[in-house]
């Protein structure tokens, strides 16, 4: 058990440290191995505590242009598990919407209008709402429109461009 003494890492805290290192060093395999680690009975503060540092080192690879890991494997992972713990987990809304910022960011620039739509209908229905002036609202509709264009002209993608989101992490 990982919530209780010691564990092949010598501590929990061990544990989710090993992960992150992991995580930094590229291993894709950690993943899954971070997931079943969320499926022990452990603590509902190690639980959280622990999605808080792994999701922030996963926006970080992200963002990060020299990582090896595949960028829509983690964007995906990362979506996912805020999907399937953002209830549960009670996260702070303004933690959610800085890592889905990250996300809408990278598929702005892979130009992936349906998953930044996406990205953004999650955080609405959620009623998670943005800092800055341009809500998630105003990003969906700006999406939606682009969308339309692009299905216009047959799903040319060229000439489409995006207003950067401003990142708070930069802002502090």
């Amino acid at each position: 058990m990982y919530s209780k003494g010691p564990t092949r890492f010598g501590t929990p805290e061990g544990y989710i440290e090993s992960l992150l290192q992991r995580l930094r060093e590229d291993d894709a395999s950690v993943l899954a191995d971070f997931l079943d680690w969320q499926s022990k009975p452990l603590e509902f503060f190690e639980k959280v505590e622990g999605a808080h540092e792994f999701l922030d080192q996963l926006t970080f690879k992200i963002k990060e242009s020299k990582s090896r890991m595949s960028k829509d494997m983690l964007t995906q992972f990362s979506l996912d598990f805020l999907r399937n713990t953002l209830v549960s987990y009670g996260y702070n809304p303004k933690f959610v919407a800085v890592q889905c910022k990250a996300l809408i960011t990278y598929y702005q620039n892979q130009k992936n209008l349906a998953k930044a739509i996406e990205v953004c209908e999650f955080l609405i229905e959620n009623g998670i709402t943005d800092d800055d002036a341009r809500g998630f609202h105003v990003r969906l509709d700006e999406f939606h429109r682009l969308k339309k264009k692009v299905d216009e002209r047959g799903g040319d993608l060229s000439g489409i461009t995006f207003v950067p989101i401003e990142d708070d992490e930069d802002e502090e």
